[in-house]
Formats: C-alpha cells, sequence, structure tokens
C-alpha cells in the first residue's frame, strides 16, 4: 500500500503564517505539523512504506526536510503540482483532485491511503486499515461529527455507513459528518478513479475554484461503487485554521510527558528567572524566560526571549522576543517582537514587531 500526502497548497486561511513557510512547517507542542502527522504514520506503517508527497509552495524546503529526517524510514518520492499562476507572487493551484492525479504513475494498481496534512488523529489509522482489510468496498473515508460543516466535506450514509452523498463545503446544511483528512482507496477502483480525476482535471476553472476530489467521490457512488465511512470516535484534530491550530496545540501539549517538571536544566542555564510554568507547557531549545507566568496551554519555540510576560493558551514561534506581553489564545509568529501589548487573540506572522512603548 502506497501513502499519498498533497501538501502543494499555500495555506491560505493560515495566512500570514503561510507567507514565508509551508502550511506543513507550521510548528506547534515543539513540533512541525508534518512531523506529528510522519511519528503517527510509523504507529501503523512498517519500515520502507512508500510515501509520496505532492509538492508545490515551497516544495524544495519540504523535499529538503523529509529527505534529511525521514528517508531511513520511508521510501521517499515526490512530485511536484504545478501552479495555475500567481496572486502577488503567491501561487494558487488547481485543487485536491489534480494532486491525486499525479499519483497515477505511482500507484499504478496498488491500494493507495491518501492523507491530509492538516487533519491529525488523536491516536492513529489503525481503526481505519483494520476496517479497510476486514471488509470489502471500493474506498473507505474517515469522518467525525464537526460544529461547523460548512468548512468541510459533508456526508450522507445509509444505517450500513454506505456512503449516499457527499458534498463539499455546503452553504445549506446536509449532515454534520464531515470528511476527517483520509481516504483508502482499494486498487479495485485505482484506474475508473484517475480517470474520472483527468476527464474533470480538463474543465476550465474561474474565480479562484478548484478541482475537488468531492464530485469525483460522488461519481464514483453514482456508478454503483461501494464508498463507506470509518467514523472516528477519538479526536480528529484540524490545523487548517488559526482557532483550530490553538485548540490542535492544546490538545497535543496535554499528551507530552514531562521529562523535566521543574524545568531545572533551564534554572541551572540562568534561562528561568522568578517565573511560574503552569502545565502543560513546551519550551523550546535555548529559550530565555523572566518574570513571566506562562500557561497553561503554550508552546514556546527556539531561542525565544520572554520578558514579564503572562501568556497562557498561545503559540509562540521560533526566535522571538517578547516584553511585557499579557496575552491569551493567540498565534506569534517566527522573528517576531512585540513589547508593552495587553490584548487577547493576537495573530501575527512571522518577522512582526508591534510595540505601544513610547519611544525617545
Amino acid at each position: 500500500m502506497w501513502v499519498v500526502c498533497p501538501i502543494a497548497g499555500v495555506g491560505k486561511r493560515l495566512q500570514p503564517f503561510t507567507y514565508t513557510k509551508p502550511k506543513a512547517f507550521l510548528k506547534i507542542a515543539g513540533k512541525k505539523l508534518i512531523d506529528h502527522l510522519l511519528i503517527k504514520l510509523k504507529n501503523n506503517f512498517q519500515k520502507g512504506t512508500n510515501v509520496l508527497f505532492i509538492i508545490g509552495y515551497k516544495g524544495r524546503q519540504i523535499a529538503d526536510y523529509l529527505k534529511s529526517n525521514y528517508s531511513d524510514y520511508y521510501n521517499l518520492f515526490f512530485t511536484e503540482q504545478k501552479p495555475l499562476g500567481f496572486d502577488d507572487d503567491i501561487p494558487y493551484f488547481s485543487g485536491l483532485a489534480d494532486a491525486v492525479l499525479l499519483a497515477k504513475d505511482y500507484v499504478k494498481n496498488d491500494n493507495f491511503f491518501i492523507i491530509l496534512s492538516d487533519r491529525l488523529p488523536t491516536r492513529d489509522y489503525s481503526t481505519m486499515l483494520i476496517s479497510f482489510h476486514q471488509n470489502q468496498f471500493d474506498m473507505l473515508i474517515n469522518v467525525q461529527k464537526v460544529k461547523h460543516p460548512e468548512f468541510y466535506g459533508v456526508v450522507q450514509c445509509d444505517k450500513d455507513g454506505n456512503i449516499k452523498k457527499i458534498v463539499e463545503k455546503p452553504q445549506q446544511f446536509i449532515s454534520n459528518i464531515a470528511v476527517a483528512g483520509a481516504y483508502l482507496i482499494n486498487k479495485s477502483i485505482s484506474s475508473i478513479l484517475f480517470e474520472l480525476i483527468e476527464k474533470q482535471s480538463k474543465i476550465p476553472l474561474e474565480n479562484g475554484k478548484e478541482h475537488q476530489l468531492t464530485p469525483i467521490i460522488q461519481k464514483l457512488i453514482d456508478l454503483g461503487r461501494t464508498v463507506k465511512i470509518n467514523k472516528m470516535h477519538d479526536l480528529i484534530l484540524d490545523f487548517g485554521r488559526p482557532e483550530s491550530l490553538i485548540e490542535g496545540n492544546r490538545y497535543l501539549l496535554s499528551e507530552i510527558k514531562q521529562i523535566d517538571p521543574f524545568y531545572e536544566s533551564l534554572r541551572i542555564k540562568g534561562n528561568f528567572i522568578a517565573s511560574k510554568i503552569i502545565s502543560p507547557v513546551k519550551i523550546g531549545e535555548n529559550a530565555k524566560i523572566t518574570n513571566s507566568i506562562i500557561g497553561p496551554n503554550v508552546s514556546i519555540g527556539d531561542n525565544v526571549v520572554l520578558n514579564k510576560c503572562i501568556c497562557s493558551d498561545t503559540i509562540i514561534g521560533d526566535n522571538t522576543s517578547l516584553n511585557k506581553i499579557i496575552t491569551s489564545s493567540s498565534l506569534i509568529g517566527d522573528f517576531s517582537t512585540l513589547d508593552d501589548l495587553i490584548k487577547e487573540n493576537i495573530i501575527i506572522g512571522d518577522s512582526s514587531c508591534i510595540s505601544t512603548s513610547e519611544r525617545q
């Protein structure tokens, strides 16, 4: 079985954080999103598994990182999805279906597993894989109940879990059962799947629309193919929007086993002075915290300096400096500097500078 991971897109909903790095490189709870995903995959796929990454935006950055960190476990393959065009030097792409089409010459007549990097199961993919191997169907789709179905592809099913209707981001309520970022495709339908996608790919796109995978799945259902749901009872983390990043960070931090619960190593280095940590908190390398109260649910990147800060439910990027900041529910990008600010829900990208102090 092949694993196919489309990560070509820019991640518009996560701008400004994706102006300088790919969405998969956003860092929460001490790791990049792509790291969290590939570590989870190790629970279900043996060493030597073939993994195809469909890259585009910041593609070389992604490929170099993955080769350096995961080529000892996975057989890594890369193919590039070309952009349709550019908007202020930012590329835009033709959609998930066209990305999947690029896997055609790799997976050939094998089963394949499509995973999206912005959706992460809190456990792993065991139940999905077991169900796929123990039952007879053409496609299995991970789903879960969601509060805002208008952000997702949603499904309607019969009592046996067979999908009868699938719609992308419906404006009218259809269902609150949403596709949760993972698809298992049986080799029995791979040829017709790619044939349908290829036919759709030739349809011109207008007004920022994309070639989605959901209408292709609906066509398979209309042709009598068996497409079933795998309903996840465990939480699936959604990293597609800023607010959901904070929720995901909160959960992942709760799973971390604290090796140094009293931060003695930081104290010894002189990097933890007159401060209090309210767990769970993840502190990166070479961070320095002075006269601050940090936590709960705070991720601190590498080489961060915090002085006279009170922060909770916040993600702080690498090489960032905060002085006299009181905040919660915030996302602060890499290489940013903030000074003298009391504000909730701060959302700023990399290399930002904000100060309310009077300057001489």
